[in-house]
């Protein structure tokens, strides 16, 4: 089985950009597999920006696949689809500005992803499945892979190592490497939250941001969200409410989503 670990989708996330580069540098093996680290932005990571024109992780769609282009980012997408042909199973490393722990994400329904993300969710206490399967924007790297899964680290600053939070992660991808180099498999259902919809900050008649997350939901992802409780205070110090069902926050205050303008994401308990 050959086995991608990739990290630095986005130049300015160094713990996985950085975890490659250990593994690399230390020649690390897993007997029965074959295994290929890619560092998948260079021009990104070589300016620690998310990316230089486009977002990469947005980037994988058919059409951006298909047809030439000037910008880096969906070039690079091309190189990357053919880098990955003979690829089995992709490990994607990313962080979040958000308070997400050690996130396990799948971005489709496919056995061996969920199950590793099972096992993971079963042994680790703060690993949490969640599923996302795409965005409006354009396709994840993981649609150029037959199974894989994200894991999402946070919260850490962009462009900043944290040395906790790389030490777990690491410990985490070489456990995902035994499941793999093993053919472990887990028995029932484990609970997963299942992204829904996006919520944008307030704004005025120009999009300008005129309200803050509240601080009573800053950092609490994964907290459920009830109908009433504030979620944005505004600069005049006006507090905004939650005004549809109950639903769990994710993603809060993340840093690179102000430009595409999500404030959190809502998602709904389920099981995988």
């Amino acid at each position: 089985m050959r086995v991608t670990i990739s990290g630095g989708v986005h130049g300015n996330e160094l713990l996985g950009i950085y975890l490659v580069k250990k593994l690399q540098n230390e020649s690390f093996s897993i007997k029965g597999l074959e295994l290929d680290f890619l560092l998948a932005n260079p021009k990104a990571i070589k300016e620690c920006r998310r990316y230089i024109d486009y977002d990469l992780n947005r980037s994988f769609n058919t059409d951006t696949l298909t047809q030439d282009s000037h910008l880096y980012e969906f070039e690079r997408a091309k190189v990357i689809k053919e880098h990955l042909k003979n690829c089995d199973f992709l490990i994607d490393l990313h962080t979040t500005t958000a308070n997400m722990g050690i996130t396990v994400v799948l971005s489709s329904r496919e056995q061996r992803s969920e199950n590793v993300a099972k096992i993971l969710a079963d042994e680790f206490d703060e690993v949490r499945i969640l599923r996302w399967f795409g965005s409006s924007e354009g396709d994840f790297i993981n649609v150029v892979a037959p199974a894989s899964i994200t894991i999402e680290v946070g919260a850490v600053c962009q462009g900043v190592l944290d040395s906790t939070l790389f030490f777990k992660t690491l410990k985490v991808v070489k456990r995902v490497l035994h499941i793999l180099q093993t053919k472990e498999q887990i028995d029932g259902s484990k609970e997963c939250y299942d992204i829904f919809e996006t919520i944008n900050f307030p704004r005025d008649a120009d999009n300008e941001i005129v309200a803050m997350i509240h601080p009573d939901l800053m950092g609490r992802d994964y907290s459920v969200v009830h109908r009433g409780d504030p979620i944005f205070i505004g600069f005049d110090e006006r507090e905004y409410f939650f005004e549809r069902d109950e639903a769990y926050a994710v993603f809060i205050n993340e840093a690179a989503y102000y430009e595409k303008g999500i404030a959190f994401c809502l998602s709904k308990k389920s099981a995988v």
